[in-house]
């Protein structure tokens, strides 16, 4: 049964992989602004941003782990 920790060990680095690409910080594409991360204390670029164009539509998702 050679063929039980091969498994193991495959699904152990496709997990530490998935872990790691997760735990990476992310990218806009070229020519948009950098990617921000809300929080409490720094909403007023967010709302400033938000509010720039009134002509323009604009989408808020938020996304739960619940």
């Amino acid at each position: 049964m050679k063929r039980k920790p091969i498994v193991i060990a495959a699904v152990a680095v496709v997990l530490l992989s998935l872990a790691f690409y997760m735990w990476l910080p992310g990218s806009a594409p070229p020519g948009q602004p950098p990617l921000v991360r809300l929080a409490p204390g720094n909403l007023s670029p967010f709302t400033s941003a938000f509010d720039a164009d009134a002509n323009l539509p604009r989408v808020v998702l938020l996304l739960s782990p619940t």
